[in-house]
């Protein structure tokens, strides 16, 4: 192979590809260390929805919790690595999950009640999907536990996917 001119550029590009030929990232893995944590959350429901959902986030772990204010059962999907801790308002046989899949696990929760997850990986961002066509009315709270910093925000959310933070 005759590199040229481009001796030093082609031999850091071929470098670059050895090692990453040679990491046991995939592309996606590698894509989500560049973004940090993104987790996707999705709410369904048929009427317009008053929903609150508090993230407290200690250094690597962080504490979920959403509770419903609406009349009807909604359903949450959250990545399946989130373990459930509570319940709130509601007997806890009352509050089901389907089998995971595609890495996500859909809770349904009861009207006028909560839920709470572990969650081993504290995000750096999260998305929520709400594809519903009335409106969901989205109280947020997320809380740094080492810092003591509280954000509170409130979004008006229908059809639509939004970046919280």
């Amino acid at each position: 192979i005759r590199l040229g001119t481009n001796r030093a550029a082609a031999s850091v590009g071929l470098l670059a590809v050895v090692v990453l030929a040679a990491s046991s990232s995939s592309a996606p893995a590698l894509l989500g260390n560049l973004r940090g944590t993104v987790v996707d959350i999705g709410i369904e429901h048929d009427k317009p929805l008053s929903l609150s959902l508090e993230v407290s986030i200690l250094e690597e772990m962080a504490s979920v919790e959403f509770f419903s204010e609406s009349g009807e059962t909604i359903l949450i999907s959250v990545p399946s690595t989130w373990v459930r801790r509570e319940v709130k308002n509601a007997p806890i046989h009352t509050v089901t999950s389907e089998t995971p899949s595609l890495g996500f696990t859909r809770w349904k929760l009861p009207p006028r009640a909560g839920i709470s997850f572990r969650v081993p990986e504290a995000p750096d961002s999260i998305v929520l999907h709400n594809p519903s066509r009335v409106q969901m009315k989205l109280d947020l709270v997320k809380v740094n536990l080492s810092t003591e910093e509280v954000e509170r925000d409130i979004l008006l959310i229908q059809e639509d996917t939004v970046k919280l933070w």
